[in-house]
Order: structure tokens, then sequence, then C-alpha cells
């Protein structure tokens, strides 16, 4: 665990049942770096936050499910105003020492009063080993909490723990995720903040479910205070990366309805960003979607995808692999058995490979599959 870190979750009533409100505190104040939704609608807690972050240490972070709190107007951080000033009494600190995160419905207004009635309970509870019970309050459609927790070595050895929670909306840039990572490695927001962001994009970044970007989407990063290690920066940037980067899949296998990740690989191409777009569009379309859930080879509606990706392409050197199994080749099909193609695609990961031939670049991203229990889930998210 990370040392003078501690963390509860408690049921305060947002939900009908269940933890719906998680509380991280740091008894030493830490660091906040943090990356927000590039959606243009953003959540109370995000027009909050960034008016605390960098004027000096924090020492508590304040996580409700069951409430987005997005779209409620001056209220929405005036309730985080209030809930503030009652939680920083109750832990001794100041209310500019504390920050907000919320995920659930957005357009309801936050339920401040009930939130206040449970703090301190949530903050009786505050233990180092509780990482998890945290983990589960945040929890909205998720089927499964997601912590990870890694070592690494500098002058000391270290420790670093990433909770997340996510499983539909989700859309690089980002998704109704929320992701928090702790560690006791003493490093300022300056000295990292191009290795966090790089790590973001080459994790978060990388992983749909449904192609929609939330209000809401956050990761904060939080680092210790005091004389930075240099020895131990480069196991940090390594560690940081590999924890966000397994939160992020958590996220897409728990994806809402999934019963596939799907990785997909676009390379042959003359830029990246060609290769991005396309691999983009795949991802998130419902056609190609669908027939992984089905099991169906079906390229014709990958090359579709290709094609409406809004990338100048050449369809007569376009090769795709499925499960190592080539069903296409210079833009026409290559003969294969539909058969054993629907034994090997009924698997829990499933790998596509578009090989544009015109150039050396490529990228990648991971997708689910679009399934009926995704419909349900949806339809009736509200009531």
């Amino acid at each position: 665990m990370v040392g003078g870190v501690e963390f509860a979750g408690v049921a305060s009533g947002i939900k009908g049942k269940g933890l719906d409100l998680g509380l991280a505190f740091f008894k030493e104040g830490m660091h906040i770096s943090a990356l927000y939704t590039r959606n243009r609608v953003k959540a109370a807690h995000i027009l909050y936050n960034r008016k605390i972050e960098g004027n000096s240490p924090v020492k508590a972070v304040l996580v409700n499910s069951g409430c987005a709190n997005a779209c409620t107007g001056k209220e929405g951080v005036l309730d985080l105003k209030a809930i503030g000033k009652n939680l920083s009494g109750i832990l001794g600190v100041e209310r500019e020492e504390i920050l907000f995160a919320s995920t659930g419905v957005i357009g309801k207004r936050l339920p401040a009063d009930t939130i206040i009635r449970a703090l301190p309970a949530i903050s009786k509870e505050l233990k180092g080993t509780q990482v998890e019970t945290f983990a589960r309050s945040i929890m909205t459609t998720d089927t499964f909490p997601k912590v990870v927790q890694e070592t690494f070595q500098g002058k000391n050895t270290y420790n670093i723990v990433g909770v997340a929670k996510g499983a539909g909306m989700i859309n690089p840039l980002f998704a109704t995720m929320l992701a928090f990572v702790f560690t006791d490695f003493p490093v300022s927001p300056e000295t990292i903040s191009r290795a966090f962001r790089h790590a973001a994009r080459e994790s978060f970044e990388r992983i749909t479910v449904d192609g929609e970007c939330s209000t809401n989407d956050s990761i904060m990063l939080f680092t210790k205070t005091g004389d930075e290690d240099p020895d131990g920066l480069a196991a940090f940037k390594d560690a940081l990366s590999s924890v966000l980067k397994k939160l992020s899949m958590m996220v897409v296998k728990d994806g809402e309805g999934a019963t596939r990740a799907v990785h997909i690989i676009v390379k042959g191409a003359k830029k990246k960003e060609a290769a991005e777009k396309i691999a983009r569009r795949i991802s998130i379309s419902p056609l190609t979607k669908t027939a992984f859930f089905g099991c169906d080879p079906n390229w014709g509606r990958i090359i579709a995808a290709v094609g409406d990706a809004d990338v100048p392409v050449q369809p007569g050197k376009i090769e795709i692999i499925m499960q190592g199994q080539v069903l296409a080749r210079d833009g026409a099909e290559v003969p294969f058995d539909e058969g054993e193609m629907k034994k090997l695609m009924n698997k829990k990961e499933i790998e596509v490979i578009v090989d544009l031939h015109e150039g050396k670049m490529s990228f990648d991203i991971f997708t689910t599959d679009l399934t009926y229990d995704y419909i349900k889930i949806n339809a009736s998210y509200r009531t």
C-alpha cells in the first residue's frame, strides 16, 4: 500500500443500494496532476477542481457514484463547496485542500445533504487497507472493482496504486471513466507532466466501448511532496505507464454487456494520423462490433469502415487478417472456412489487422463487441 494514504467507502444513500461514496485521505498532503474530458460540456467537479489544482498540496479526494453532477449550473459547484466545507471541518484540513469527482446520471443535482450526513461515518472508516472498498464505492455499471498495485526502486522502494471505474460511455479523449493513481514517490507535477500525458495517451486514449465521450472523465495522479528522487524517476514513469495500461484494459474488458475485447491494428499507413483515424472508425462501427458479437467474419464491414474514415486509401492494396487468418488481400476476399473462422472468433479476445500496404506507420486500439445487454443496460439507465 501507499504510505500515508487512507481509503474508505460507504453507502450514503445517493444510490438505492450499495456503496456510493469513496474518500481518499492524505496525511501529509500530495501533489495533484489531472487530465479531464475533452467534451466541451464538463461536470461540476472539473470546474471546481481546476480552481484549486496547482495552488498547494491537497489532502483528500471525495468521489461519488450515482450522480454525475453535470449540467447542474452554478448549483453544482456550490454543492461541492458546501460538502467541502463540512468535510474540511471533520478532517481538520482547509476546504481548498479537498478535490472531488463524480460519476452517474447527467443532469441530476447532487444530493449534497445526503452526502454531508455521511461524512462523519466515512471519515471514521479511513484505513490504509481499504482501497478495494474505495474502488467499489465509485462503480456504476462496472461488474468488478479495478485496482492495480506495483512497486519500483529508486533510492528507496516505492509503491503505486491505481483505481479506476468505467464500463460504458467509453471513448478515448476520454470516457465515463474515473481513474486515481496514488504513489509515495516524491515528484512534482512539473517534472512528470509530459510522462503523465504520454502514459494516458498510450492507455486510456487507446480504448473505446461505444464511441461516446462523457462529461466527467478524469484521471488524477497524486504524488508525494518533498525532495525528488532522480534515481527512481525512470522506474516511476515505467510503473505509471504500466498501471494506467492495466487499468484501461480492465475498463475495456468490463465494457457494458461486452463478451469480447477486440484489438484492432492498422498498419502500412503513410502517416500515423491516418492509421489512427481508420482504427478509431473501425472500433466504433456498430456493424463491425455486432459482427464480433456474432462471431461473423464479415470483413466487408471492416473495409467499409476503412473507406469511411475520411482518409485517402487504395482499396486494391488493403489486406485484412483476423485471428491470424487472411480474409482479404488486395481488397478482395481470400477463400476461407467460415465455420473455422467462427470458432476462432469465439474467444474472449480477438485480433484484427488491417494492412494498407502504403507506408510504415501504424496505430492500434482496443474495443469491444456490441451486444443485446449493452442495449438493455443503456435503454433504462435512469429508470
